[in-house]
């Protein structure tokens, strides 16, 4: 049984849609929360920790540090910018008052961090939409076509 030759045409464009539709919504599921972190601790008083090596860039690198006497292990955020440290640095970090275990690094929590982390997404989203209207432009006739025919 065929489904004739037009089928295929129909459904690409659902295709494309899904598989560039299905990262942007993940890139916006990581960086906004990410960025949101990074705000939310501004404001908070800078302490001392310990920098614990990982793939920081996905969230994977830690800190040690002392609140109330006690030691704490929290995770970094995504996307925390830790080129050229290593395992066992000292580091400042901001944490949130009453949740120890949200942490961001000190020098992270700025505007441009913030701005950057929400570029990733924004940036992607605008060449999605200019990658679908590069066809559409394409197959626009010219006014004058269309009133000669």
């Amino acid at each position: 049984m065929t489904t004739g030759p037009g089928r295929f045409r129909r459904v690409r464009p659902a295709l494309v849609a899904a598989a560039v539709l299905v990262p942007l919504v993940l890139m916006y599921a990581v960086c906004v929360p990410a960025a949101w972190r990074r705000t939310g601790l501004r404001g908070a008083e800078p302490v001392a920790a310990t920098f614990h090596d990982g793939a920081c860039l996905l969230g994977r690198c830690t800190v040690t540090y002392s609140v109330a006497g006690e030691r704490v292990t929290a995770a970094l955020p995504v996307g925390t910018r830790a080129w050229g440290r290593a395992e066992g640095d000292p580091v400042s970090v901001r944490a949130a008052p009453g949740e120890p275990e949200r942490v961001a690094l000190a020098d992270d929590t700025g505007r441009g961090t913030v701005a950057a982390l929400l570029a990733v997404p924004v940036g992607a989203s605008l060449l999605a939409l200019l990658a679908a209207a590069v066809p559409v432009l394409r197959d626009r006739r010219p006014e004058g076509a269309a009133q000669e025919a």
